[in-house]
């Protein structure tokens, strides 16, 4: 009788095992708002505490050549969600307050409907950012299908609502006096895990940290400005990000405030990962890590990189980029092939053990054999961006670029320059090379001129005016 009953135990083990590799794993993507490529510990930073993200890399992957769709935010959310060059849509800057411009729900298939067509239950938690008619919304998260919606912005959030009563997150209106966006955030996703844990289920958690205006807690703000004070000497944090800095921005790598912002999302990760081994299904979810694009220039941390937020160089586009998956993805790997904002839409499609519609046209492809330890059964195609500014009208950095191989090439329109870089033996593109290389630079700018073409590309207008949308 006895080994009879460890027979059965046996078998049923095994029959969870199976049935636990066959289930379509859960898919948690948490994306930062204006992260720097430097922030992170496992990305080198020294001042900044992360010890929950840096966990994240060491028990999974990290990548060292990952990259956003667009320079700003709703471009590269709206490649992110649809799988495409944001030059095809029509969405290449950030949409202002009542902007005409949005995200049809008639025109693209998001990632979350074509993963609820596989069975997923989909949720949002935060910043959205690809509609911003709030008063008579066209394009918002519920009309592009997501079953729960927490969160979102209700009013345009630029300037950051960070502490409770919100006044621009009005699915928010219940709350303690003081809380924290980004705690309260945390504290929804694991709840929506939770509540959710049985089926499988998608979760795009989109942070408001780290956008300026920066804003955190004051304790922890202060832990900072002492570790500031430590390093560079004392009274430096207050002169710098005392009261008279509102907006607690300066010319400075290691910013008290940026850094206790990054701690809270860091903190939230920890609880999305406990709640995760808590309910028992760590090792069926796949969890991603992500920053829409680089840090502001002079402002968030970018390492080596050029320039930032706003600019096509490599600090406005190259993000950090890490997944955990236990079993499937070994710890410490790291991944230096190139990978786009693109790829996440066909990436989750292969997961959910599903594929695309065939009406649906998608500019990336899924990098789940990277995951795995294998290589792309092919090379990596050239990458694209097109920055026209059309509402920041930042004219000197109105730009496309495209990247083939180890070679990087930028057009600015302005001033009608091409640069090209060699990012393999100069990654902070210091070196113009387009003289010293004239065939590699027509060659590359055909396929820019080529791909433009393509997909239609909203040519911008360097006079400075505001265009007529």
């Amino acid at each position: 009788m006895k080994k009879a009953k460890w027979f059965v135990l046996i078998l049923a083990g095994l029959w969870a095992t199976i049935t636990e590799a066959q289930r379509q794993p859960n898919i948690i993507f948490i994306l930062a708002d204006d992260l720097g490529s430097s922030e992170l510990g496992s990305y080198g930073n020294t001042f900044n505490e992360t010890p929950n993200l840096d966990k994240l890399a060491g028990e999974g992957a990290k990548f060292t050549q990952a990259y956003s769709a667009a320079p700003i935010c709703s471009p590269s959310r709206a490649a992110i969600m649809t799988g495409q060059y944001p030059a095809r849509i029509r969405i290449t800057d950030f949409l202002d307050d009542n902007a005409p411009r949005y995200l049809d729900p008639s025109k693209y298939f998001t990632i979350n409907r074509a993963l609820t067509a596989a069975g997923y239950h989909t949720g949002i938690i935060g910043k959205w950012h690809l509609d911003t008619r709030f008063k008579d919304p066209i394009g918002n998260p519920k009309q592009h299908g997501f079953d729960e919606v927490i969160g979102s912005e209700t009013k345009y959030i630029a300037d950051g609502d960070y502490f409770y009563p919100y006044d621009k997150i009005s699915t928010f209106d219940t709350g303690a006096e003081g809380e924290y966006l980004t705690d309260r955030q945390s504290s929804e996703a694991a709840s929506f895990i939770q509540r959710n844990k049985k089926a499988p289920f998608f979760l795009y958690l989109t942070f408001y940290s780290v956008h300026t205006r920066l804003d955190a807690p004051g304790a922890l703000v202060n832990k900072y400005k002492a570790k500031f004070d430590k390093k560079y000497g004392a009274g430096k944090a207050e002169a710098l990000y005392g009261p008279q800095n509102k907006r607690h921005e300066a010319n400075h790598l290691d910013n008290p405030y940026l850094a206790a912002m990054i701690e809270r999302i860091d903190n939230g990760v920890g609880l999305i990962m406990e709640t995760l081994k808590k309910e028992g299904i760590d090792k069926n979810t796949i969890v991603f890590f992500f920053s829409d694009n680089g840090g502001v220039w002079k402002l968030g941390n970018n390492g080596i990189l050029r320039a930032g937020k706003s600019w096509l160089y490599e600090g406005g586009v190259r993000e950090n980029l890490l997944a955990r998956w236990p079993g499937v993805i070994r710890p410490n790997t790291v991944v230096n092939t190139r990978v786009m904002a693109t790829d996440f839409y066909p990436t989750f499609l292969e997961l959910a053990k599903t594929k695309k519609k065939k009406d649906i046209l998608l500019d990336g492809k899924s990098i789940l054999p990277l995951l795995k330890g294998k290589s792309l059964q092919e090379p990596r195609e050239p990458f694209y961006w097109h920055y026209p500014s059309e509402t920041g009208r930042w004219v000197p950095r109105m730009c496309s670029a495209v990247r083939d191989g180890d070679y990087k090439l930028l057009y600015f329109y302005k001033a009608n320059r091409t640069e090209l870089y060699n990012l393999k033996d100069d990654p902070s593109e210091q070196k113009d090379i387009a003289k010293e290389n004239p065939e590699k630079t027509t060659a590359l700018k055909r396929k820019l001129d080529q791909w433009l073409k393509d997909v239609n590309a909203e040519m911008p207008d360097v006079s400075g005016a505001k265009p007529q949308l």
